[in-house]
């Protein structure tokens, strides 16, 4: 239940960084992608399972307060969750190499997820522009602030898990 309770506090200081500071501190009206990180970081702290619902439920946040349909930005990361979940057993949890990397990738494909379907689909097809002064800034912006961001959510993880096993060995 502790688990819960911190994963929503989380969630929703996540959605009110995002459209409050990071808006702040953008450069060219471009800013990292907290909810990407959050996403990611969890899927490959927690797990495929994990990260779908912390993911679903960051999309359902912004869809809620920025998005014009429900369930286009849970989707996206609902799968960005569940697929980046799979290298939950694949690497060192200390590791800061590898969260980065997928943070990046993952990055990179929600740009273009939502390029297709925003952009491309409405007859906007100056895909370079938008790679090169949307996509691409963000992704960099966001793998610079996901390095410290990552360590914090392990932190918390580290925490989190140290507190259950406790609990369950009193038990």
């Amino acid at each position: 239940m502790r688990r819960v309770i911190i994963m929503i506090i989380v969630l929703l200081l996540n959605i009110i960084f995002q459209s409050t500071i990071m808006n702040d501190i953008s450069i060219n009206n471009v800013a990292p992608n907290l909810l990407v990180i959050t996403t990611v970081s969890f899927a490959l702290l927690r797990g495929k399972y994990e990260g779908g619902i912390i993911g679903f439920f960051c999309g359902l946040l912004q869809d809620i307060f920025f998005g014009k349909v429900l369930g286009f930005y849970a989707l996206i990361y609902m799968y960005i969750g569940f697929f980046s979940g799979y290298l939950y057993r694949s690497f060192y949890k200390e590791s800061i190499l590898i969260p980065t990397l997928v943070i990046s990738g993952c990055d990179f494909i929600y740009g273009i997820y939502v390029y297709i379907f925003t952009f491309l689909f409405r007859g906007k097809l100056n895909f370079v522009y938008y790679l090169g002064n949307i996509i691409m800034p963000e992704l960099v912006y966001t793998t610079l602030v996901a390095v410290l961001i990552y360590k914090l959510y392990h932190l918390i993880n580290n925490r989190i898990e140290s507190r259950e096993k406790k609990e369950a060995n009193s038990n």
